[in-house]
């Protein structure tokens, strides 16, 4: 009973409350007058005066007042940002800041405009009156030598209600309150604000507040709508068949179903693509939705011991392009090695790869080209600053010069600096398969930045960036490879770098034969064969300069290398990489179908291959490009299996 009597005093509070509220001619409850005088230093709040740190003026039409003033009579604390030179007022979650200079203010963040421009007087921010009216909701009102500023502290029941969706019995609800005037709320007042509602519907909350003068707000409601319990996702898979002999290809079926179509994660447990022994093979699945609940569905199949596949003819058949599987690898060592014979282009190639860990900004590279050429590069960055790489062309001569561009591939910034090597080198084939190009022109004495994408995504620290690119200059050219920091013009800064000390590792240099091409005159396929690539003996290595400082340079993997070979290959043959020396990752381009070694992964020893190509019941010509990736060792072997 007693509940009920403070329930109905509190709602006759409420409604004479608004009564008071809608009726009332003059302020309302907790309503405020500040009035500046022209010409004054002066300034009258709520009947009190108080001297201002400078007087009100009137510039260009403009009223201007003393920023710490306003703030003080407003309650705001005021303080001065240095680094971003801005005059900062506080008052609970609201911050307005004012910049000498500017006619635009800011208000929580938000950038708004103002009539006048700040300006500072004997020490003293000086600011738009109107600026800050509009700031702090003010109403303004002008006489003769005065502004009057009138303005409430009353506050609001204005809230939110978190998360957006709401399940019955499941979601926690949180109520955020969004409230005006926070600091003079003594007292709030709740109508159906359930921390967990347990039946589905639609609900309105509301919520009212209380000053310390007494005066209750006007009620603010929101309504929401509770849904009815999420129910957990349900998992169901089937096979295609309940019996299956040995090597025999098993197709997994997903029916999974959610009653929010939102099944998040999918897991499955030994759903093996094919079974290499006789005997019941229990497959399970598990699903989860988007709030964390999971569910399980678990099948048993049976293998016979009659064999339709061994586990190597299941591999060569069924492994899908660039994904790998295991071999014997002192096999590859008997088959048939193909003979070859190659020519080089006469296109250069740029290296940028040592060192390989930036600490600093500074040229990566540097040389004067003619002609065609291919750059390299690949680079982490270890400083603490965000940098930024950029290729610089410098026209030294007294004529124009043109720059054209070619194929180009990127990759980066990530943390996964394999996964940028084979990506770079796969967009750069694509691109060259498509024949992209652009150029500019060097007006004598002129710089311009070439390959803007280089600079557009700076890199974290820790983070790896990679790219090839095609480039030729109708004359000498001087080309500038560098790292800045992502704040700096590059251009300005150029001049004023250093140039970074090579490591002791990673390769840096201009070398001659960019592009590699293999004759084979041999079908293959005939029986296992390989051909070996990488050896420096059958292939070797280009020579070359690091031009920054006279030393001699050998690429030993060839990096930044194009290989190309067009080959007559007998039917049913299976084509594979198969890494000699160590890991080993590569970008494919097999019959223009782009292939990754290996998809997720790379050859981490000799006894792992990469399906690359399988060809079909007849033979055919296959042609093949490839770039080996950074960090691979070599030689490489591309193998030519006949499929039984």
């Amino acid at each position: 009973m007693k509940k009920k009597w403070l329930v109905l005093l509190m709602s006759l509070s409420l409604f004479l409350a608004s009564i008071s509220i809608a009726g009332a001619e003059g302020p309302q409850a907790g309503g405020n007058t500040l009035i500046l005088y022209t010409g004054k230093a002066n300034i009258s709040y709520n009947g009190v005066t108080y001297t201002a740190a400078q007087p009100t003026v009137i510039k260009a039409g403009v009223t201007y007042a003393a920023f710490s003033a306003l703030a003080a009579r407003y309650g705001y604390k005021v303080s001065y940002d240095a680094a971003a030179k801005e005059s900062v007022a506080k008052l609970g979650n609201t911050e307005i800041r004012f910049k000498a200079g500017s006619t635009v203010y800011k208000m929580n963040g938000e950038s708004k405009s103002a009539a006048g421009k700040p300006y500072v007087s004997n020490g003293s921010t000086m600011i738009p009156v109107r600026a800050w009216a509009n700031a702090t909701g003010s109403t303004l009102t002008a006489a003769k030598g005065q502004i009057t500023l009138s303005w409430s502290t009353a506050p609001t029941a204005n809230f939110r209600v978190t998360p957006d969706v709401i399940y019955a019995n499941q979601t926690t609800v949180t109520y955020i309150s969004e409230s005006a005037n926070p600091q003079n709320i003594v007292e709030e007042y709740w109508e159906g604000n359930q921390t967990i509602f347990t039946e589905p519907g639609v609900y309105t909350i509301t919520r009212s507040v209380r000053d310390a003068e007494g005066n209750w707000s006007a009620p603010y409601s929101v309504t929401i709508t509770v849904r009815p319990e999420n129910q957990p996702p349900i998992a169901s898979f089937q096979t295609d068949k309940q019996v299956y002999k040995i090597g025999e290809p098993i197709k997994y079926i997903d029916l999974s179903s959610d009653d929010e179509n939102a099944i998040t994660e999918t897991v499955w447990d030994n759903n093996k693509p094919a079974f290499f022994t006789p005997g019941e093979k229990t497959i399970s699945l598990w699903v989860t939705d988007q709030h964390g609940l999971t569910s399980q569905d678990v099948k048993t199949i049976t293998v016979t011991d009659e064999v339709m596949y061994t586990e190597e003819q299941f591999n060569q058949r069924f492994t899908p392009l660039g994904d790998k599987y295991s071999i014997d690898g002192s096999s590859v060592l008997k088959m048939a090695t193909v003979p070859y014979t190659f020519t080089v282009s006469d296109r250069s190639l740029i290296a940028s790869n040592s060192p390989e860990e930036l600490t600093r900004e500074g040229i990566l590279y540097r040389d004067e080209m003619n002609g065609d050429f291919r750059l390299f590069l690949y680079h982490m960055n270890k400083s603490p600053d965000r940098l930024s790489i950029y290729l610089a062309a410098t026209n030294e001569n007294d004529y124009p010069v043109t720059v054209n561009t070619g194929a180009f591939g990127k990759a980066g910034p990530d943390v996964y600096g394999s996964w940028t090597g084979k990506q770079a080198a796969i967009r750069y084939l694509d691109s060259a398969k498509l024949g992209e190009s652009s150029s500019l022109t060097l007006a004598p004495g002129e710089t311009k930045l070439v390959l803007a994408e280089l600079g557009s995504m700076p890199l974290k620290p820790g983070q790896t960036y990679s790219a090839y690119a095609d480039l030729s200059a109708s004359s000498t050219v001087k080309f500038t490879l560098f790292a800045v920091k992502q704040d700096r013009n590059p251009l300005e800064a150029l001049p004023t770098l250093g140039i970074i000390t090579r490591d002791a590792k990673h390769i840096r240099g201009t070398f001659q034969g960019a592009d590699r091409d293999f004759q084979i005159s041999t079908v293959l396929g005939t029986e296992p064969q390989r051909i070996l690539f990488g050896d420096n003996n059958h292939d070797p290595s280009l020579d070359g300069r690091d031009m920054l400082n006279g030393v001699y340079e050998n690429n030993w993997g060839n990096y930044g290398v194009v290989y190309h070979t067009v080959v007559k290959v007998k039917a049913n043959t299976l084509i594979l990489a198969n890494g000699r020396g160590g890991e080993y990752s590569g970008a494919f381009q097999i019959n223009g179908t782009d292939v990754i070694v290996a998809n997720n992964s790379m050859l981490k020893n000799p006894n792992e291959v990469a399906v690359l190509y399988r060809t079909g019941p007849y033979d055919e010509i296959v042609e093949i490009s490839f770039i080996t990736a950074l960090g691979s060792y070599l030689p490489m072997n591309l193998l030519f299996i006949p499929m039984e």
